[in-house]
């Protein structure tokens, strides 16, 4: 048997993302598709539109066969960190024989240079991302310059390389050559409209829409470019969730750290030091968010440092090697096999029962995603006006 993982966020799952799990299993001819999706928070600093336990349902109709919970310590992180996990937690399980991904037009050749100079640093390489950080560029800009300029790239072609998806297929391949994976990549080509790109009247029947395109469509009430099961399990969704339902708590947890704000895993003592200036004033969270933004400041990185403070994310020393455990959320019953081939982590599945196999350090990191999911149940209950299921009676979803 083999297997096929897909690092993702389903944010929601989309006739785009059903169409590249076909593609996964055509290329690599794959018996099994592991999706290892975020949980309830995704990579940019969001919450998902809806729980991981609707995404899982819609995955698996969708045409995965086993679902899997990225850790919430990476998969709220910058793209090089979401990425490290992504592989660090495919690797652990032991019976992923390829990680795939989607490309915007780059070679795989290409993807597979840069995601291996990238990870062995050369010297002239590193002068000029200092040079360029120096200058005030954002550490992905200033990457992106200075690997176009040690590997002689025009600005055409710097471009095309470093689109968002080549971006994190990039990060992917650095990480399993540092970490000194077995595992093959596979790059995917991407299909439909562009990563972030929005809806327009005459883009509608153009191909697969964004998962930004389809999430403001739902705003809408409009469930374009959904599968009809998609369709009818985002209709029993209890609520749709965005940031600013968020901002009161995450407001709070600002104030309440407020002398150890650097101490929270991407918080640099800049952005600290901004986090205090603006919170007085800030009214919600895209204006607190835009009054830290500078030059050499993403947007997604300062929403990742909100929300990493609230759950409170922090820095580490050291990185980890294998994960201490990996949280199964759903699967087909006939990728049940797999489980007795997983070797260097600890699946768990009942949850309450199997965390008691965790030593201190691992129970640890997984009440971090403990905390996640109960933060997002109550701004859910809070919203909807409902009960929902705390994390500890959620079983694993079973599907034929």
């Amino acid at each position: 048997m083999s297997a096929a993982g897909i690092i993702c966020e389903y944010n929601p799952f989309h006739e785009g993302h059903q169409f590249h799990i076909g593609q996964v299993r055509e290329k690599t001819g794959a018996d099994t598709v592991v999706a290892l999706m975020n949980g309830d928070f995704v990579q940019r600093g969001e919450p998902a539109i809806v729980d991981k336990y609707i995404r899982t349902r819609m995955a698996l109709e969708g045409g995965a066969d086993m679902v899997f919970e990225l850790p919430v310590r990476y998969g709220l992180s910058s793209a090089e960190d979401f990425a490290r996990g992504g592989i660090l937690a495919l690797d652990s399980l032991s019976f992923i024989d390829f990680y795939c991904f989607g490309s915007e037009g780059a070679l795989q050749e290409q993807l597979e240079l840069a995601g291996r100079y990238l990870a062995e640093e050369p010297e002239l390489y590193k002068r000029q991302l200092g040079c360029y950080l120096r200058e005030g560029f954002s550490f992905p800009a200033a990457r992106e310059r200075a690997y176009a300029d040690c590997v002689e790239l025009s600005q055409e072609e710097r471009a095309q390389l470093f689109m968002p998806n080549n971006t994190l297929g990039i990060e992917y391949i650095k990480s399993a050559w540092q970490l000194g994976s077995p595992m093959k990549p596979v790059a995917i080509k991407r299909e439909g409209m562009g990563y972030h790109e929005e809806l327009t009247g005459q883009q509608e029947r153009q191909g697969f829409l964004s998962a930004t395109a389809v999430r403001s469509q739902i705003w809408k009430g409009n469930f374009a470019g959904l599968s009809e099961g998609a369709v009818e399990l985002l209709k029993k969704a209890h609520c749709f969730l965005c940031s600013e339902d968020f901002w009161q708590m995450c407001s709070f947890a600002i104030r309440d750290r407020w002398d150890r704000l650097e101490d929270i895993k991407d918080l640099s003592g800049e952005l600290a030091n901004s986090f205090r200036k603006n919170w007085y004033e800030a009214v919600s969270l895209d204006d607190f968010a835009n009054h830290c933004k500078t030059k050499n400041m993403t947007m997604a990185r300062i929403k990742r440092c909100v929300f990493q403070t609230l759950l409170e994310i922090e820095k580490e020393s050291g990185g980890e090697d294998s994960l201490p455990y990996i949280r199964l959320l759903g699967m087909r019953r006939r990728a049940a096999v797999n489980l007795k081939r997983v070797k260097k982590t600890k699946v768990l599945g009942r949850l309450a029962r199997d965390m008691e196999e965790l030593d201190k350090k691992g129970q640890d990191k997984l009440f971090q995603d403990i905390k996640a999911a109960d933060l997002y149940r109550t701004v859910a209950m809070a919203v909807s006006g409902q009960r929902l299921p705390e994390e500890f009676r959620q079983p694993v979803i079973l599907v034929d």
